[in-house]
């Protein structure tokens, strides 16, 4: 039986954490190793610095570590701490969200249960051949993911995110200050997108990075609408029931993987209009519980409709978040990896190398 879980993921945006407390309802004595606690200033002042220069110098090629093997160096003193911290708590299984890399070398010598689970839009077969290989059970959020690692014989699955009603819910004393809010970095796509929204209305709340330095928006416009690089917890919670509408747009068109985005929104009571992604039908019925638009003439044309019929953004933004409270919590997602480390640990195979693991320990 699982008693103690290691939890590995860096601090924002807090999965890791909603997924403590899903644990602790379990009964499971759940611990965080958080990667970005241990980035040390040694690597960010003096290692990265003389890494860039050499090859800016052109005395290495681009990419060169000339500090590969120093214990300083970011994915060296991240693994260290975390074998540290592997040792002392002796956890039963170990779950790792990608965020931060910190080598598979530490990972390959653990003989627990381990399951990893992949949140980024790469779709780089070695990269993720790389990520996936320590593993028992790994997961992705991207189906694209999933079938490019079950081609290549790994047990890859699809999970997506989830959102958490006690971060994320109605509050009535909230007024609709806004017709439409983005938050997100820069792209290209996101550029044209938020154009067009432009066109319909400039009520709106932009917050990401480099859209200062990279967006094509008249900048006297953009300044007025701009809000910050970062809006997160209770105050991003706020700007969703502040807003008539949230925008969302893929960082790169037809690129795979739900964002937290979609499922945020909707647990905030928020009416989300985004472009479509290859996932959503699984999860979402377009024009229930969110709208889709698929070029910007028809952005245009459901902004605007949207935001002069209030009755159709009530009907969306009860029925998506009902469809996120019931089929996207952290209860269960819990529940999901509980029931993979329970299929890792009783499987013949498993059960095989016990015996192995025991004596290596």
């Amino acid at each position: 039986m699982l008693k103690k879980l290691l939890i590995v993921y860096h601090r924002a945006p807090p999965i890791a954490a909603n997924l403590q407390k899903a644990f602790l309802r379990q009964g499971i004595q759940t611990e965080i190793f958080y990667t970005t606690d241990y980035e040390h200033w040694f690597y960010y002042r003096i290692i990265r610095r003389i890494n860039r220069l050499a090859a800016q110098l052109k005395l290495v090629r681009k990419g060169t570590d000339l500090f590969h093997s120093h214990p300083l160096n970011l994915i060296n003193y991240v693994s260290s701490n975390f074998e540290n911290t592997f040792s002392r708590l002796q956890p039963d299984a170990v779950l790792v969200i990608h965020g931060l890399p910190f080598g598979e070398i530490p990972l390959s010598r653990i003989t627990v249960p381990k399951i990893g689970w992949h949140l980024e839009p790469r779709d780089d077969l070695p990269y993720l051949i790389n990520n996936a290989q320590p593993f028992d059970i790994y997961n992705s959020f991207s189906q694209k993911d999933v079938s490019l690692l079950t081609e290549t014989g790994f047990d890859c699955r699809y999970l997506h995110h989830v959102a958490d009603p006690e971060l994320f819910f109605n509050d009535p004393t909230v007024c609709k200050q806004f017709d439409l809010t983005f938050v997100g970095n820069w792209s290209a796509w996101r550029d044209e997108t938020l154009q067009a929204a432009l066109a319909v209305t400039q009520n709106i709340a932009l917050y990401g990075s480099y859209w200062l330095k990279k967006s094509t928006i008249a900048k006297p416009l953009l300044q007025r609408i701009y809000r910050g690089q970062e809006i997160i917890g209770p105050d991003l919670n706020q700007l969703f029931n502040a807003s008539k509408i949230v925008l969302n747009a893929s960082r790169i068109p037809g690129s795979y993987g739900l964002n937290m985005r979609f499922f945020e929104v909707l647990a905030a009571g928020g009416v989300l209009l985004t472009d479509p992604v290859p996932e959503l039908e699984q999860h979402f019925i377009a024009g229930k519980h969110l709208a889709v638009y698929h070029q910007v003439a028809d952005l245009k044309k459901q902004l605007h409709e949207l935001l002069l019929n209030v009755k159709q953004r009530n009907l969306m933004s009860q029925a998506g978040q009902n469809r996120v409270r019931e089929q996207a919590n952290y209860d269960l997602m819990a529940a999901h990896f509980l029931a993979q480390f329970h299929e890792i640990s009783s499987s013949p195979a498993w059960l095989a190398r016990v015996p192995r693991a025991e004596k290596g320990a």
